[in-house]
């Protein structure tokens, strides 16, 4: 039901609403006659009208003859935003149109200097996006019960003007609804960033597999589901290596988004491609024994934001770069076990910073401004990685670990440009420990031709949200 808003200082004691428009008066004789009529009052009564957006107008007629409520009625057709109103009884009555905000006249003429004839003041009045449009209209008999005209003599109506109604603004208590949708279905983003700079870190983001010149170069591509809320990305993923000795190998990746499935007013872009560097270590030639791997990864996305409309707020819509930077440090021991079988655990920390700029909205009569948003994690993981040779060609390769962070700090997610407004949490139920594994199979085409496929679930940090990435890639040495 529309809100019954009037000139300041009338109290509407009755109101009533009817195809999105809400009428009420706090005068005698208003009364509802059919479901889409109203006797309103006679004289210089006071009726106000509120459109379902808070905008509305007020209706006087200081009549020049009559006094029966049937004269003075007004009907609301259930299609569109129409309003029909027999105003009394005589040409010169004066007619006058408030906006029922401001308080402000739209127009107040006697009926004949408005319509130019000596018929009895009636009136069509339509609403569109904030703009009242009113018409005086031929000689009316009567109007019906569904809030129609019927004619005596039908005229063309003649425009009496078009008028901008003053507009409230968005209520607080909306406008915090709008703010806490759009934040959960934000944390998407975060999830997706959080995912992809740990998968390319701590997984399959290497190149291990060199010829003759020492090098070697792998090309796949990845596929990343999110839920709670729903999110779907696929990135087309490039490694390269360099074996510097035995002992030690850089590299580097890129990996290019192609597809952004978004939960419902988030939608993402790319600006800068996930990008990193990696440096490994290993106490021997056959990578038994210790290794040493020191990681990171970059990336800016651009991400469009339209709030989600609750009420009275608006949907507006804004852009802001989201940067991903990562940084890990890895420590293991692989040994053997049996002849096929080779075991990894692991030790690592990670440093995560997620970082969306603050931004204004635009396209709305009310733009909020939203401060940064940023994201800084300090996380400890420990597993185990196993690696089983089935054939001389295919490796069955498994891991399983539990990540913790040390230290997070996770900013609020705050708003300003509507009075009343408060910070939303953007970590609620934050799960600080959380489960990682992953399923995998390399398939040797040759000595220097790799053919591989992961499976990769991980555990995320807002509310419980979990992940699942599927990698293929095909890895050449030369």
């Amino acid at each position: 039901m529309g809100a019954a808003l009037g000139l300041a200082g009338s109290a509407h004691a009755v109101s009533y609403t009817v195809a999105g428009i809400t009428v009420s008066s706090s005068d005698a004789g208003f009364s509802q006659q059919t479901a889409n009529t109203f006797y309103f009052p006679t004289g210089a009564g006071i009726t106000t009208f509120t459109f379902s957006d808070g905008r509305g107008f007020t209706l006087t007629s200081d009549e020049q003859w009559g006094s029966s409520p049937s004269e003075n009625i007004a009907g609301i057709p259930a299609a569109g935003n129409v309003i029909n109103a027999i105003a009394g009884v005589g040409f010169l009555s004066t007619i006058t149109l408030r906006d029922a905000l401001s308080g402000a006249i739209l127009v107040s003429d006697g009926y004949n200097n408005l319509n130019g004839s000596i018929s009895a003041p009636a009136l069509s009045l339509s609403y569109l996006n904030g703009t009242l449009t009113a018409y005086a209209v031929g000689d009316v008999q009567q109007i019906n019960a569904d809030g129609s005209f019927s004619y005596f003599f039908q005229d063309a109506p003649i425009l009496i003007g078009n008028y901008l109604l003053f507009f409230a603004g968005p209520l607080a208590a909306d406008t915090q609804a709008s703010l806490q949708l759009t934040g959960q279905r934000l944390r998407s983003v975060f999830d997706t960033a959080i995912n992809s700079t740990n998968f390319a870190n701590m997984n399959t983001y290497d190149c291990d597999v060199f010829g003759e010149n020492g090098w070697c170069v792998s090309g796949g591509v990845r596929y990343t589901n999110v839920n709670s809320p729903d999110s779907e990305t696929t990135s087309a993923v490039l490694v390269a290596g360099y074996r510097i000795s035995p002992q030690f190998r850089i590299g580097g990746f890129l990996d290019q988004g192609l597809n952004h499935d978004m939960p419902a007013g988030i939608n993402m872009h790319n600006k800068i491609p996930l990008l990193g560097m990696f440096g490994v270590w290993n106490q021997n030639a056959d990578e038994l024994g210790w290794q040493v791997k020191l990681a990171n990864a970059y990336q800016v996305k651009d991400v469009d934001i339209t709030r989600e409309v609750v009420g009275t707020s608006e949907a507006g819509t804004g852009s802001a770069d989201l940067t991903t930077e990562s940084y890990v440090g890895v420590a293991s021991y692989t040994l053997m076990y049996g002849e096929q079988t080779l075991i990894r655990p692991y030790l690592a920390l990670r440093y995560t910073k997620i970082e969306q700029e603050g931004y204004t909205e635009t396209g709305v009569t009310t733009p909020l401004t939203f401060a940064p948003l940023t994201d800084r994690s300090t996380t400890a993981l420990l597993g185990v990685k196993l690696e089983q040779a089935l054939t001389p060609q295919t490796t069955l390769k498994a891991s399983l670990g539990i990540e913790h962070d040390l230290d997070r700090d996770v900013d609020t997610y705050s708003a300003t440009g509507v009075s009343g407004l408060t910070s939303e949490s953007f970590s609620n139920n934050l799960d600080k420990t959380r489960p990682v594994a992953a399923l995998g199979v390399d398939y040797a085409v040759s000595r220097t031709q790799v053919v591989t496929a992961d499976l990769f679930y991980q555990q995320q940090p807002f509310e419980s949200t979990g992940s699942t990435t599927f990698y293929l890639n095909y890895t050449v040495g030369f």
